[in-house]
């Protein structure tokens, strides 16, 4: 049943969800009003852009917290790629946070060709975490640690040192650490560590805290280190 175009509209100004928006869109279309059907189109996409990014991540962490390990992310981002378009820059952002999903060697050559200076927009990129992964899962470890290390310079700890949240200050040293220990620098990569774990953190933030901090053990060589910082977490809600 179709509804009152006026009273699609000013529900999707009252309240802007995302059926109310395309609701708007469709009832504006019909009036032929077509800068506004536009206008909320754009709307519905923004709207939309949070609660996709949503779907993709929790997607991909159950995927890993379930126990499918790397092959089951690897599957699950197959799966999104069928019901979303990524572009080579978005798929770079998502092997950020979930590099299983290069461990295959099916998006090397896309990695490769990634460049800030990139005649393609579409490879206009550094995306240097995404390279040194693919340099590293190859096994070209002399080569990836030289791109973490353009990647670590001095002014990156110097805006970790001007963040005021201590919880968010120490997650980044922690952080910064570990690609520190990636780029073979380990006595900074130490220093850096010490410094973050030294920083003081609220319950709610030392989850986060202590997950970078075993990631920079690891990276350390250091697994004793890693695991004391791992187990707590396997016993709370993290």
């Amino acid at each position: 049943m179709r509804l009152s175009s006026p009273t699609q509209l000013s529900e999707a100004d009252a309240s802007p969800t995302v059926e109310n928006l395309v609701q708007a869109a469709t009832a504006a279309r019909l009036m032929r009003d077509y800068e506004a059907a536009d206008e909320y189109l754009d709307a519905t996409w923004n709207a939309l852009g949070p609660v996709v990014n949503n779907l993709i991540t929790n997607s991909l962490w159950l995927a890993a917290a379930s126990g499918d390990g790397v092959s089951g992310v690897q599957r699950t981002f197959r799966e999104l790629s069928e019901a979303f378009y990524f572009s080579p820059i978005q798929i770079s952002n998502w092997a950020g946070n979930f590099p299983e999903i290069l461990a295959s060697g099916e998006y090397d050559e896309m990695a490769l060709r990634f460049s800030p200076d990139s005649d393609d927009p579409a490879y206009r990129c550094a995306c240097l975490n995404t390279v040194a992964w693919v340099h590293r899962l190859a096994g070209r470890h002399d080569e990836a640690a030289a791109v973490w290390a353009s990647a670590v310079g001095p002014e990156r700890a110097a805006n970790i040192d001007a963040i005021e949240d201590m919880d968010a200050q120490a997650a980044q040293r922690g952080q910064y650490a570990r690609d520190l220990a990636r780029a073979g620098m380990p006595d900074e990569a130490r220093r850096q560590l010490e410094q973050s774990m030294a920083t003081p953190v609220s319950a709610g933030g030392l989850p986060n805290a202590q997950r970078r901090w075993a990631q920079a053990y690891a990276e350390l060589g250091d697994a004793e280190g890693a695991v004391a910082q791992l187990e707590p977490l396997l016993t709370a809600n993290s």
